[in-house]
């Protein structure tokens, strides 16, 4: 039997998670489909760390690029949230992260005027 492609799986995963969601907001424990949901994601997981790992500089450079458009996706959102008031500014944690930011940026100015 040959294996499912990337496409059926995550049709699998995406109907799986749709019935565990169901059950959840049902106030019933996720039991069934869990197992399955966990081995198919587990084996995407592997395949494509496999299909990365083959090219190792595509992969470095394909990682970088997925940290920096997630990064930017949560700035994004949290920057929305709070704009909106979705997050109040009375988190202790803020400054934290304001200070990590202006950081952040400092680096990313420093990194882009480095020679290669």
């Amino acid at each position: 039997m040959a294996e499912p492609s990337v496409a059926q799986q995550i049709a699998i995963l995406n109907s799986t998670l749709r019935g565990i969601e169901v059950r959840l907001a049902l106030g019933r424990p996720p039991v069934e489909g869990f197992d399955e949901f966990k081995t198919v994601l587990d084996d995407m997981r592997h395949r494509i760390w496999g299909l990365l790992s083959a090219a190792d500089n595509e992969y470095k450079t394909s990682q970088e690029r997925f940290r920096i458009r997630r990064a930017t996706e949560l700035c994004r959102g949290l920057v929305g949230d709070l704009r909106s008031g979705a997050v109040t500014g009375r988190h202790s944690d803020l400054q934290g992260l304001r200070e990590s930011v202006v950081e952040l940026g400092q680096s990313i100015e420093l990194a882009r005027t480095r020679p290669s």
